[in-house]
């Protein structure tokens, strides 16, 4: 299945494992910044290095893009990152931390996505690939 969404940030196709948070997000305070496990929610106690990250939206703080680029430079960083609604926060987060992050699909990304589904991000051309499981 392929799904149209919008760039938020692109310069490189990835493909990877989806890990689905069902609940808002904070990169300030619900993940680990040394080994990238997220302490809330759908997730807890499960590392986001090198998934597909896909959530509803940011519960954003202005400090979230530092300790994500912390998680780049610890290598616990996602491959991407998925969510309905991008915020200021998010798309700092992509910039600063220099990971593709796609939102705005044409159907829900909560409703469409598993976790465990192999993922293909093309965010320069505008889509995402769900390969499989």
């Amino acid at each position: 299945m392929i799904l149209k969404g919008n760039k938020i940030l692109g310069g490189m196709v990835v493909e990877g494992e989806a890990m689905v948070q069902k609940e808002n997000f904070s990169f300030f305070g619900d993940v680990n910044r040394d080994n990238g496990v997220i302490n809330v929610g759908t997730n807890a106690g499960k590392s986001f290095k090198d998934k597909i990250f896909v959530f509803p939206q940011s519960k954003g703080s202005t400090l979230a893009p530092y300790v994500v680029a912390d998680c780049r430079r610890n290598r616990v960083a996602p491959k991407a990152i998925l969510c309905r609604k991008a915020d200021g926060v998010v798309a700092m987060v992509a910039i600063l931390s220099h990971i593709p992050t796609m939102d705005e699909f044409e159907k829900d990304i909560m409703e469409v996505v598993e976790t465990g589904d192999h993922i293909r991000v093309d965010p320069d051309s505008g889509f995402i690939e769900i390969i499989g499981k």
